[in-house]
């Protein structure tokens, strides 16, 4: 994703207004994959007026590795892993012209999760959400995910996602223009849609 090539195709994505989907896969993939799209996006707005940066929408929350979700809370703000990715969080929200999706948690929960109740999962992920929303508030977006959420899930996972999401929008004491913008108004924006049509 460094190469010149790659960065002058993500430059010509933003003077065409056009937006860019990223995902990387922590969990599976190494922490390589954040410190890359790190180094992405910072080579693909630099020297670029701001109206003509890619706008990146991050999927998945980068995939973290949510198999230390059951750590205590210490352990887990400790965790490297956590840490790295809370920081790549933190550096990819800089961009203004980045947003991430809510999606792609369930398919990575432990197996042990998967059938818990919304309310516990939202538990489970809350220090993920938690960095999410104060990375990116104002420019995070609900993905359903279906029908790929049903794996391992059930088919109550679209439902049980939706209730995870307005779990954190009320924890995180969003009020209701900033809950219209994540479930509706940010894909708006960063995908440039035009609604009236």
């Amino acid at each position: 994703m460094l190469g010149e090539g790659f960065i002058e195709g993500l430059k010509f994505l933003g003077r065409e207004k056009l937006t860019f989907d990223l995902g990387v896969d922590q969990h599976n993939g190494g922490d390589w994959q954040l410190e890359e799209a790190v180094k992405m996006v910072t080579l693909a707005h630099e020297g670029v007026d701001d109206a003509q940066k890619v706008r990146i929408v991050i999927n998945h929350l980068c995939k973290p590795d949510f198999s230390i979700c059951t750590l205590p809370p210490d352990e887990l703000h400790e965790n490297q892993r956590f840490q790295k990715w809370r920081e790549a969080m933190f550096q990819l929200s800089q961009a203004k012209n980045t947003y991430m999706k809510l999606s792609g948690c369930l398919s990575e929960l432990p197996d042990a999760l998967k059938g818990e109740s919304a309310n516990h999962i939202f538990a489970a992920i809350l220090p993920w959400l938690s960095v999410v929303l104060a990375a990116f508030r104002g420019r995070i977006m609900f993905g359903s995910d279906w029908p790929v959420c049903t794996a391992g899930v059930g088919d109550d996972a679209w439902k049980k996602w939706k209730a995870v999401v307005e779990r954190m929008c009320e924890m995180g004491g969003l009020g209701m223009e900033e809950q219209i913008m994540l479930w509706s108004g940010t894909a708006i924006v960063a995908y440039g849609l035009n609604p009236s049509t």
